[in-house]
């Protein structure tokens, strides 16, 4: 079933020294482990990514400074980074202030199901406002590609921001081979979870197994935006 996810009320456990974890997905989702890190000032987060797997961060607030062997660059809010499978890492909140970091390993750690290609360039960090907006014009939206064939090649995931204009709609549909996750960034969305209207914002997310019914519109404002993810990268989608 669809899950409707406040990060507020996630249950969260220490992680590191000033890091602390909370797990975004059930049990029902097998393609991905989605977390929230939240760093205190001063705190530094160090792991290495799974032999099999890409791993997705997206800074939600806050601004922080990403490493590896080669090289540390800055992720400061609404920046996407892509990570390749066995490299080691270094996150370092370097600033006075909390930051919330959004984590995606896809597949997670162990995953014996089918394998797909995934990232092979090391790391490369995408902030929002660097990158191509593609318009939808018979949509009603805009794209900012992050992972997929468009922009970051990997085959175990597609991420993208997606913008509603105040009168996107987009109806009841399924992805009959792929899960998905839908991280709210800006506005207030209707979204149909389970076949239940809940009105999302910032700080809330949805994730759904293969073939999960889901639609959503803007409630309210000007339009919305979010961060959405398909898992694998390929996928398909079935209206209705």
């Amino acid at each position: 079933m669809g899950q409707v996810v406040n990060f507020s009320n996630l249950n969260y456990t220490e992680f590191s020294q000033g890091v602390k974890c909370g797990q975004i997905n059930n049990h029902e989702i097998h393609l991905m482990m989605a977390q929230l890190f939240v760093l205190q000032p001063n705190s530094k987060l160090s792991l290495a990514v799974p032999i099999g797997s890409d791993q997705y961060f997206y800074t939600l607030t806050g601004d922080l400074k990403i490493g590896t062997t080669a090289a540390t660059q800055r992720m400061p809010q609404d920046t996407f980074a892509v990570i390749q499978e066995n490299t080691p890492i270094s996150i370092e909140n370097q600033s006075n202030n909390v930051v919330e970091l959004l984590s995606v390993i896809s597949p997670p750690e162990n995953y014996q199901g089918q394998k797909y290609p995934g990232f092979a360039d090391t790391i490369k960090v995408l902030p929002r406002n660097e990158q191509a907006v593609v318009e939808i014009p018979d949509q009603k939206k805009q794209r900012i590609y992050f992972v997929g064939k468009e922009n970051a090649k990997s085959e175990r995931a597609h991420a993208m921001i997606v913008v509603y204009q105040h009168d996107t709609v987009t109806g009841m549909h399924m992805h009959p081979n792929a899960e998905s996750m839908f991280i709210l960034l800006t506005g207030k969305t209707n979204f149909t979870v389970n076949n239940q209207d809940f009105i999302l914002k910032r700080g809330n997310a949805t994730v759904f197994p293969m073939g999960d019914r889901h639609g959503l519109k803007v409630a309210e404002g000007d339009g919305v935006s979010f961060l959405e993810f398909h898992l694998p990268a390929a996928f398909t989608s079935v209206r209705g």
